[in-house]
């Protein structure tokens, strides 16, 4: 008998096997759902291009640039809900699931209200602070207007793909943002090459494919509700009181009235909120590094701006790649919270670094053999590219001691260990703000990449120390 509690080689190769297969089957539709994103801006701006107006082409520009600040600071709602989700999956509670979709629809439905209520100094704030020309500022303000109207569904949209993520289902996101990218560019040739309207069309357009993406998951959520691993007997009698009644079939969770009753409750509403409200304060604090990289970046001069916005697309291709594996970790961590196997979770943690440390390496050669080809494609101006040369070591470094700060944002996020992501975004904020005032001086725009890099690495390692202690 073999009384060695080390499982065979075998054994854990199997195991290790089956890991990868979920981490995969979860981390490459999440990578291909964030690659549509840029190219629907592409398709976009190429659109506009071919009417050869700069002032639509602008507008756009500026528009996408005003939501894309807001939808990333709210999120927060993915995150959230795929947290509470994965760990009531992995506990077996389908009811809470079906409560947690719920609970973060109706943050959504409050929040794209609230922002439709205060659009005029939203965008009297943005225009402040762009200047742009008047011609410019009063079609920025055409297509905004006309946008808002989709915030309810864009939010929303947030509440569905983190629910699916949390149940281990990727795919189906996956399948709505492609689907609604391609509503959007039909949407948009029809509004624009057939009945003319400019920007004004391109943001219609966007608005219908947004409805049109959260009447696709509508369906897909009923479709899943309507499965036999999501019937239940509740805890308690229909009626709240008492032990739930032996007798009779499973049901869906949507025939309970008590579940209607429950999503508003107080006590799992305000640890919903407060988790959420954590990640966004988190996320506010990412957008005041990223928004400050750029602004600061304007005082060194245009063709600093334009260098460090080619240089930063390096970095946001790097960034897809990476949180399409931080999703994965944040699905199976919360998962294996949930259902207690803390070992599961720990291999979890070391596959996910595995193939985070594979990928960053791939970029890291990548980038450091094919940068100049690469900069080429941006741009042809020779000024730029020479100075690109003196810059180029910044990006395989910030590819290769980065990843960790994507993977544990995903880990922490997973197991709901929420205010120790705050505290240690806030700490690495600090130290960014540190290391670019400290270097300025001596390194100039050197010092907004040495803080960018800092950054990262100060997220990583903070959140690596503090691991075990709130994982």
């Amino acid at each position: 008998m073999n009384t060695d509690s080390t499982p065979p080689t075998h054994t854990r190769t199997h195991r290790e096997g089956s890991l990868n297969r979920q981490i995969l089957r979860l981390a490459v539709p999440n990578l291909i759902s964030n690659v549509t994103v840029p190219l629907l801006g592409a398709i976009d701006l190429a659109m506009m291009g071919r009417m050869n107006s700069l002032t639509a082409m602008g507008a756009i520009s500026l528009g996408a640039m005003i939501f894309n600040f807001i939808y990333w600071a709210l999120g927060f709602l993915r995150m959230g809900t795929c947290g509470f989700t994965a760990q009531a999956y992995g506990a077996g509670r389908m009811d809470e699931c079906v409560l947690t979709l719920f609970r973060g629809l109706a943050i959504a439905l409050v929040g794209g209200l609230l922002l439709w209520a205060i659009q005029t100094p939203i965008l009297r704030i943005a225009l402040s602070a762009a200047a742009p020309e008047a011609e410019l500022a009063e079609a920025t303000a055409r297509y905004f207007r006309i946008r808002i109207w989709a915030a309810p569904a864009s939010i929303a949209a947030f509440a569905f793909a983190g629910w699916f993520i949390g149940l281990q289902n990727s795919k189906t996101p996956m399948w709505v943002a492609i689907f609604v990218n391609l509503a959007n560019i039909g949407f948009n040739y029809l509004f624009v090459f057939v009945f003319h309207y400019g920007s004004d069309g391109v943001a219609l357009g966007t608005v219908l494919a947004q409805y049109t993406g959260l009447l696709l998951y509508i369906g897909f959520a009923v479709r899943q509700l309507s499965f036999s691993k999501f019937a239940f007997r509740p805890q308690h009698d229909v009626r709240g009181v008492g032990p739930a009644r032996s007798a009779g079939p499973e049901r869906s969770p949507l025939s309970y009235p008590i579940l209607w009753r429950t999503v508003a409750d107080v006590k799992a509403l305000r640890r919903f909120l407060n988790v959420n409200s954590d990640i966004f304060l988190r996320t506010l604090l990412l957008i005041a590094v990223f928004a400050f990289f750029t602004a600061r970046s304007t005082r060194f001069g245009s063709e600093f701006l334009v260098l460090n916005t080619l240089l930063y697309q390096f970095f946001i291709f790097y960034s897809y790649a990476m949180d399409g594996f931080a999703h994965a970790a944040e699905a199976l961590c919360g998962k294996f919270t949930g259902s207690g196997e803390k070992r599961e979770n720990r291999r979890t943690v070391r596959q996910v670094f595995l193939w985070g440390l594979g990928i960053g390496l791939t970029f890291t050669l990548g980038y450091g053999f094919g940068f100049d080809g690469i900069m080429r494609i941006f741009t042809d101006d020779a000024q730029i590219l020479g100075l690109s040369r003196q810059y180029f070591f910044w990006i395989p470094l910030i590819t290769l001691l980065g990843f960790p700060a994507f993977l544990w944002d995903g880990i922490y996020a997973g197991s709901l260990a929420t205010k120790a992501m705050l505290l240690t975004m806030a700490f690495s904020v600090l130290g960014f703000f540190a290391l670019f005032y400290g270097f300025c001086p001596l390194l100039q725009n050197h010092a907004m990449w040495l803080a960018l890099t800092g950054f990262l690495c100060l997220r990583g390692w903070s959140m690596g120390g503090w691991w075990r202690r709130v994982v």
